[in-house]
């Protein structure tokens, strides 16, 4: 029997999120102060939009200036447990993941590779290229709720230390390389916990592929066959068993052509055939005009991804 109590999650890239007089990347790369303030406008009004009550974001090189913004809209429960790099004076690189809650969040921690897999295969694990974070946040009449959020490897071409011998297809293997370690180490890490002590397990993540290919696909391929480990979901598969006709918008786009990077995944109390079974996914949501049908007086300081919210209804 459905509920009256919802919770909506959200994945937000508020793509490089920094604060003048910083700039990313490069010197050139400083916001103007009338544009600075279009783009935290803009973001307040997506975030409205989405009405979620707990936010993964990605992008962030100014942390005051994102919790300040989101604790404007209600969030007054903000975490990171990673800071940007100072390149020099003010040029950042490496933005932060962070995430906003409207409810108080209990544990927060960062996403290490995990070492069972370098003693078990002796390999050497990379780090994260951008630190996961993971947290437990207490929901009023509902309890705790295991929530991460990431942002994976993207797929540019890892650099050459050499650049006039460097070599695409070398560059592209290694990018690929390096996400699909995330995305299992993120796996195994939490697994662990989930083990350890079993929640109901969101993941918020601009993953930089889609969840089709061999790569990221392992964050939600099915390992376990007696069904007792954390199996992650797409959240847009739960949706669409009951919406088959709904059609899945594209969160980000090359050129013309569009890929969905951003997701939702979730844990078997999410998923209905499932006997752990406590909530049913009751809506999808991907804020998209700003990419399919931009208006440049509104969008002019927009995300280049969109942003995903969904909800899901508790059962008896």
């Amino acid at each position: 029997m459905l509920t009256d109590k919802t919770l909506t999650f959200a994945t937000a890239n508020l793509f490089n999120f920094i604060e003048p007089p910083g700039a990313y990347y490069d010197f050139e790369n400083i916001y103007e102060r009338d544009a600075w303030q279009e783009k935290c406008r803009w973001t307040k009004e997506q975030i409205k939009k989405l009405d979620a009550d707990i936010v993964g974001i990605q992008e962030v090189f100014s942390i005051e200036a994102a919790q300040a913004l989101f604790s404007q809209l209600g969030y007054h429960h903000f975490a990171v447990v990673d800071k940007p790099n100072v390149e020099q004076e003010y040029i950042y690189s490496h933005p932060v993941v962070a995430l906003a809650s409207k409810y108080p969040i209990k544990q927060i921690q960062a996403v290490e590779p995990p070492s069972s897999i370098t003693e078990n295969y002796h390999v050497a694990t990379p780090k994260f290229s951008r630190q996961p974070l993971y947290a437990i946040i207490d929901v009023p009449d509902i309890g705790e709720i295991a929530v991460y959020v990431c942002h994976l490897k993207s797929q540019r071409a890892t650099e050459s230390h050499l650049p006039e011998k460097a070599h695409s297809i070398v560059g592209r293997w290694l990018s690929s390389q390096q996400r699909g370690w995330e995305a299992v180490m993120l796996r195994v890490f939490m697994e662990q916990q989930y083990a350890n002590h079993p929640l109901p397990t969101v993941l918020l993540g601009d993953m930089n592929q889609a969840l089709t290919s061999d790569i990221t696909s392992l964050l939600t391929t099915s390992a376990d066959i007696s069904g007792q480990s954390l199996q992650l979901t797409d959240s847009w598969q739960i949706y669409s068993q009951t919406n088959n006709k709904a059609q899945r918008p594209a969160t980000h786009y090359h050129f013309a052509t569009g890929n969905v990077l951003d997701y939702v995944l979730l844990s078997p109390e999410f998923q209905p055939d499932s006997p752990y079974s406590l909530a049913d996914v009751v809506a999808y949501q991907t804020l998209d005009t700003h990419l399919i049908n931009p208006s440049f007086e509104t969008d002019k300081q927009a995300s280049d991804h969109a942003f995903v919210a969904v909800t899901v209804q508790f059962v008896l």
